[in-house]
């Protein structure tokens, strides 16, 4: 088996048997992302599993969820069936080239390679950083209209002026520093659940909102996307993530910057700005900003 045959096998098992539930229904359009994400937070204080309180608000029906468990169950088998299938091919492959081949000559003949492929230039260069968020593959789509907390909040800011002292201590930094500056300011507001700031399980708080009163994690993004925005930073190299928090097991809300950098992760659980490719805690679900939304996978 070649290398590219090899590492599209793996790819292929990985997928099958990352696919859950919400993303099976959301992959068949069955459930929107909105609606999983908002499903997932509140199944945190419900004994319910995902799938009872999707069919008990109505939003797919028992039938839909067999047969995506069904389809979860068979790309799960594929995925076991593929990994022998692959360890086995591996085994003989390798001992195969053992006996043919010098190991320093192959080992030098990988390197070159590799630096050849993998040196992407200028506009080149960031499309592979957005293709490799998270370490995904990402589907785009223009059509933000399904997301009406997301559309909601940009109609919100284009209509109300964003108070511009807050901004006015950042104006002259570059555009990394101001990234920085941005991050610490904003995660210095006090973290509260809507559920008691709010009187409801998922709400979206514009900037003067999230300010005045506090937020969680997706009135942080919001609030950074805003600030950014008014600082000059083109909307097209930011967007908002819904993630999975795999270490806490709960949905999440994040903002990626495009920077000179590379993408960075400006996040209220993390104090500092980060490099996306230096996480390995979170699992995106969407990102989405004022021009279209990514479905992410893998």
């Amino acid at each position: 088996m070649t290398q590219n045959n090899k590492g599209f096998f793996r790819g292929l098992a990985a997928r099958f048997e990352r696919n859950r539930l919400g993303e099976l229904l959301v992959q068949r359009g069955r459930l929107t992302p909105e609606q999983l994400h908002a499903a997932l937070k509140d199944q945190k204080g419900s004994d319910l599993s995902l799938g009872e309180l999707l069919a008990k608000r109505g939003l797919v029906t028992k039938t839909q969820i067999r047969s995506t468990l069904f389809e979860q169950t068979a790309y799960r088998t594929v995925a076991a069936c593929l990994t022998v299938f692959i360890g086995l091919t591996s085994f003989n492959v390798s001992a195969a080239k053992a006996s043919s081949l010098n190991p320093r000559v192959q080992f030098q003949q990988n390197s070159y390679i590799q630096k050849v492929a993998y040196q992407p230039q200028g506009a080149a260069r960031q499309n592979a950083q957005s293709q490799k968020l998270f370490g995904t593959r990402e589907v785009a789509s223009r059509d933000i209209s399904a997301f009406k907390k997301w559309t909601g909040i940009l109609s919100k800011m284009d209509r109300v002026s964003f108070d511009h002292s807050k901004t006015a201590q950042f104006r002259g930094m570059s555009m990394n520093a101001q990234v920085d500056a941005v991050n610490n300011y904003v995660n210095k507001v006090r973290y509260i659940e809507d559920k008691r700031n709010f009187g409801k399980s998922d709400y979206w708080a514009t900037p003067a909102e999230f300010f005045a009163r506090g937020g969680d994690c997706e009135d942080f993004a919001i609030a950074k996307y805003a600030m950014l925005k008014q600082l000059g930073v083109p909307e097209n190299k930011m967007r908002v993530a819904i993630v999975q928090d795999k270490v806490k097991n709960v949905p999440h809300a994040v903002l990626i910057v495009y920077t000179d950098n590379g993408p960075m992760l400006l996040d209220n659980q993390i104090k500092r700005t980060s490099q996306v490719a230096s996480i390995d805690r979170y699992k995106p679900i969407y990102s989405i900003n004022a021009s279209g939304w990514w479905r992410h996978i893998g």
